[in-house]
């Protein structure tokens, strides 16, 4: 056997072992079981068997899909408290039969935690995987990442400055992801709170044409990019640069991508706008 066919029946084994690994071990199969771990290189994501596999098996499970972008910092504690359980809209979706997977930045904290607890009281319905950068998540970092996600990406960039922290190296790898998850089927993504990092995936999205829905009331980058669709003054601080910067990069140029929803609207609230997003024309 020539050594180009080896290499094309090594490949070809390590994706079906993959494939076999992650359909045993899958949401539905492991109702609760531990997040699966994938590493990958963001220079080799092309090529990485186990992503490949890791598609497959998400597009087999969902026929819709749900990104989140942002967080849930700077809040008072009722607001943070009213945003997290906005999330459980999430778990609404899967128990009323949806097929949804959702993706996101898989920490434990924040709305991607709040996301892992609609996982779970939806009794592992969906879904639901983390991207996050390899060098902040544990065991190289000190941030844990969320046990209530089905699957972590772990992207390890080694064009990322050594001296600064990674997050946001992994957003290139996250959007090219997102991108294979949901290609030819409906998505939308959930912008609430957020910084600069949100900014960039909330360009990633409007790169792709997708729909968002951007939280009113939830702070930051959610209500600059508001305050922008609104033609509002922005209140002065971070909120005023976020929106400037906003402004300047055009990223609500295309206003059809953006519907708002009160923070105040809840789970219901935001479980109706999702449906409609999902559901409306393309």
């Amino acid at each position: 056997m020539a050594d180009r066919d080896r290499r094309a029946l090594a490949n070809l084994v390590t994706a079906t072992l993959c494939l076999m690994a992650m359909t045993s071990s899958s949401p539905a199969a492991t109702a609760g079981g531990p997040p699966a771990r994938i590493d990958v290189t963001s220079g080799a994501r092309e090529t990485n068997a186990a992503l490949s596999a890791l598609v497959s098996e998400v597009r087999a499970h969902a026929d819709a899909f749900v990104f989140l972008s942002g967080g849930a910092s700077q809040m008072s504690a009722a607001d943070q408290a009213q945003l997290l359980e906005s999330f459980e809209a999430l778990a609404m979706l899967a128990r009323s039969g949806r097929r949804i997977a959702v993706g996101d930045g898989g920490t434990e904290a924040g709305i991607m935690q709040a996301a892992g607890r609609a996982r779970r009281s939806s009794g592992n319905a969906f879904p639901l995987i983390g991207v996050a950068p390899a060098r902040e998540i544990q065991p190289r970092g000190q941030t844990a990442a969320d046990p209530n996600h089905s699957h972590i990406v772990a992207v390890d960039d080694p064009s990322a400055p050594g001296a600064a922290d990674a997050w946001g190296s992994e957003t290139d790898t996250m959007y090219w992801l997102f991108s294979r998850f949901d290609d030819q089927r409906p998505s939308v993504t959930i912008v609430a709170n957020g910084g600069s990092i949100t900014l960039r995936e909330v360009d990633a999205n409007v790169r792709a044409g997708r729909r968002m829905i951007l939280i009113e009331g939830s702070g930051r980058a959610a209500d600059a990019l508001v305050s922008l669709l609104t033609g509002t003054t922005a209140p002065p601080g971070e909120v005023a640069d976020l929106r400037a910067r906003a402004s300047q990069d055009g990223l609500t140029a295309r206003t059809e991508l953006f519907r708002m929803v009160r923070l105040g609207a809840g789970s219901t609230g935001l479980r109706d706008a999702l449906i409609e997003a999902l559901d409306g024309p393309r």
